[in-house]
């Protein structure tokens, strides 16, 4: 199994100097890969609820520091040597694809080969009405997006017509490192999702789910790859999920990995029996002290038993 982890990147801790701590430690740790999570701009909420906390509200500190992904990703780049660098996830309908393929290919080629493609179709309608893209056409977006990606990644030059994309003979350089591309992890579990995972993907990245609701969705994801002529075993499933030491009695925690360290492993092996092979640790708070913790704390108590 592979562990990585979501660093802070909005906030009052989503500091260069923060990042540079994380990164090294992460790293001399031998975590697997460093995930960034994505938000553009953050307009006042009217319709659009967040579905992180319980009043539907973003937190007001992301308001004030949120990076981008490829910043931070780039920067990173040029300060690990082994350690993967992933979105979880980039919001692709509210990017240009053009873009996002040259920024992903660059990052590919600046970092060694060590890129992980997460993309998500997003929740904040408001966002997408600031940025001038339709909330509605979305998903549509990304799956275009994503085989505009692919062509202008392929040797040579790229033809594409598309509803929202189209270019001819176009040139596109530096291509990614890794070929055909980077692998593209693929967030949700509609039934769209599962279709745009089994056209475009290679990893299912699902957010904050169970052992039982990943085993419960492996027949529909086994269906959407026949449809599409793909293996079911083609796909690998990464979910993103909370990681919170608790000490006290066992049970105390919301989601399966919070709780003692023995809680934890117990949870990390029910999810590697319902077919995880990745993980991208969620800490809970956005702080340094919780995240260094964190992750000592996994590498010390709790990954050295996984084999047992």
């Amino acid at each position: 199994m592979k562990f990585g982890i979501s660093i802070i990147v909005r906030g009052a801790d989503a500091t260069p100097a923060i990042l540079r701590n994380v990164a090294a430690r992460a790293e001399a740790l031998k975590l697997d890969a460093l995930w960034v999570s994505d938000h553009l701009i953050i307009p006042k909420q009217t319709v659009s609820r967040y579905p992180g906390s319980a009043d539907g509200e973003m937190p007001q500190s992301w308001k004030s520091t949120y990076y981008q992904p490829f910043s931070v990703l780039n920067f990173l780049a040029g300060l690990t040597t082994t350690i993967r660098l992933g979105t979880s996830v980039l919001v692709f309908p509210m990017r240009n694809p053009i873009e996002v393929a040259t920024q992903v290919a660059e990052l590919d080629r600046l970092s060694g080969g060590r890129v992980n493609f997460g993309v998500g179709v997003g929740w904040f309608a408001e966002e997408f009405a600031a940025l001038g893209y339709p909330f509605h056409e979305r998903g549509a977006r990304t799956n275009e997006g994503l085989a505009v990606c692919k062509a202008l990644w392929a040797e040579g030059t790229a033809t594409f017509n598309g509803r929202f994309n189209s270019f001819e003979g176009a040139s596109m350089g530096p291509k990614p490192v890794q070929r055909p591309h980077p692998p593209i992890y693929v967030g949700g579990d509609s039934a769209a999702a599962f279709k745009r995972l089994a056209d475009h993907g290679d990893v299912w990245h699902p957010l904050k789910p169970t052992p039982e609701t990943i085993e419960a969705a492996k027949p529909r994801l086994a269906e959407a790859m026949a449809a599409a002529g793909r293996p079911a075993a083609d796909i690998a499933i990464a979910p993103k999920i909370v990681l919170r030491f608790q000490d006290g009695p066992p049970g105390d925690g919301q989601a399966p990995t919070e709780g003692r360290p023995r809680d934890i492993i117990d949870a990390l092996h029910r999810f590697r029996d319902a077919g995880a092979t990745e993980f991208c640790f969620d800490p809970t708070a956005e702080t340094e002290a919780v995240v260094l913790d964190t992750m000592e704390r996994f590498a010390q108590e709790v990954r050295p038993k996984l084999t047992e």
